[in-house]
């Protein structure tokens, strides 16, 4: 261990940040020099690289992710599969990029949610408010050898936190501007949106989660075409959008309209919801319930922001390959820049899982990130439980 720690003294490190998504399309993997922590954090991306789940795998978190069809013994199992999928991604990435584990000098790791619950409620006179996140971070150092964090959410929601959104730390440390009011939207399963007007401090930062994502326009695409999602948003664009229809995902859904700090998962926006649609619509085409869904997603992440000034709406994410989805926001943001993250060599793919690397840094050097106005948690505390190898 005196040998781990005494590495965190240098002034640069190499570190290396892994995220799997709501969607469960892939495992992101990025490698980024960093100095400093906080505020001071400077950093630059080296290299980045996806690793797409296996149809059967991808089933098979999505069926541990819901509460009808998981079982413990499945969770246990895939909690573990998880860790190693990661790992060998790490590995390889390491691999193709001519570096050895010894050039590398942590992990930080997200992990696959599974279950989320935000919700302040008794169970045996305990408050049962809960996240999970699978994939251990020990499997991950064991099988790589290099020292990892994960579990970043955990210590908010004790804290009585939502455990989310994490992406507006990166945003502020980053990408704050002294000229422009600016919101960034993160597009993966779900959407979460950061505001930061222009000089803001950090305590003033505004976030949340807002709605929907692709979650439920891939699990439409799935269903009606076998896609995994709508690529550049073609079949959306062949759709139209009836009013009934959208109007009554805009009653169906109250999520979206909830105050902030709030957080979502698959739990809300699953295949349960999107069935209760299509049987109400039984006749609608499925190039037009995608559509209404792709539409539905804009308005929700407009709907949440309508109440700031927004000079400039940076979208990230699977989100923003989506063009239909791209020209909803363009049409609802109709006062704003709306354009894709393209910044300090961090994009639209590897910005969350630079987020990761980040947070694991920022840990190793004993500072505390998580955002209580952001989550709504009671104060601050360290993100991220430190696994050996």
């Amino acid at each position: 261990m005196k040998n781990y720690l005494s590495r965190y003294n240098k002034r640069d490190k190499l570190v290396i940040g892994v995220l799997s998504g709501t969607s469960v399309d892939a495992v992101d993997v990025v490698l980024i020099k960093v100095s400093g922590y906080g505020a001071s954090t400077k950093l630059r991306v080296i290299g980045f690289e996806s690793f797409p789940f296996s149809n059967t795998l991808k089933n098979f978190v999505l069926k541990c992710s819901s509460k009808l069809q998981s079982n413990v013994e499945e969770i246990c199992k895939l909690n573990f599969i998880l860790g190693r999928f990661f790992a060998d991604s790490v590995n390889k990435f390491i691999l193709r990029n001519k570096l050895t584990k010894n050039d590398i000098d942590l992990i930080g790791s997200h992990g696959q949610t599974i279950y989320h619950f935000p919700v302040n409620k008794k169970l045996f006179g305990f408050n049962s408010r809960s996240t999970l996140q699978i994939g251990d971070p020990s499997v991950i150092a064991n099988e790589t050898g290099i020292l990892t964090v994960g579990d970043f959410r955990t210590a908010d929601v004790s804290a009585n936190g939502h455990g989310a959104p994490l992406a507006p730390y990166l945003d502020y440390i980053l990408f704050n501007s002294k000229s422009k009011n600016r919101a960034f939207v993160n597009i993966g399963g779900i959407s979460n949106a950061t505001y930061l007007k222009k000089n803001c401090t950090l305590d003033q930062v505004i976030a949340s989660d807002t709605g929907p994502g692709n979650m439920m326009i891939d699990f439409l695409c799935k269903k009606y075409f076998n896609k995994k999602y709508d690529n550049n948003g073609l079949i959306a664009s062949r759709g139209n959008v009836a009013n009934d229809l959208f109007s009554y995902l805009c009653k169906k859904d109250n999520f979206h309209k909830r105050k902030f700090p709030k957080s979502t998962g698959r739990e809300y926006y699953g295949a349960e919801f999107v069935n209760d649609v299509i049987k109400k619509f039984r006749k609608a085409e499925p190039i037009d319930l995608i559509a209404a869904f792709t539409k539905f997603t804009a308005y929700t992440i407009h709907y949440n922001l309508k109440s700031f000034a927004v000079d400039e709406l940076i979208v990230s994410g699977g989100g923003a390959k989506n063009k239909t989805l791209m020209n909803y926001l363009r049409f609802f943001f109709n006062k704003s820049e709306v354009r894709v993250l393209k910044d300090n060599g961090i994009n639209e793919d590897n910005k969350e899982a630079v987020l990761f690397a980040v947070l694991a840094n920022d840990l190793i050097m004993g500072n505390k990130s998580s955002m209580p106005k952001v989550t709504g948690g009671n104060k601050n505390v360290y993100q991220g439980k430190i696994c050996f190898a």
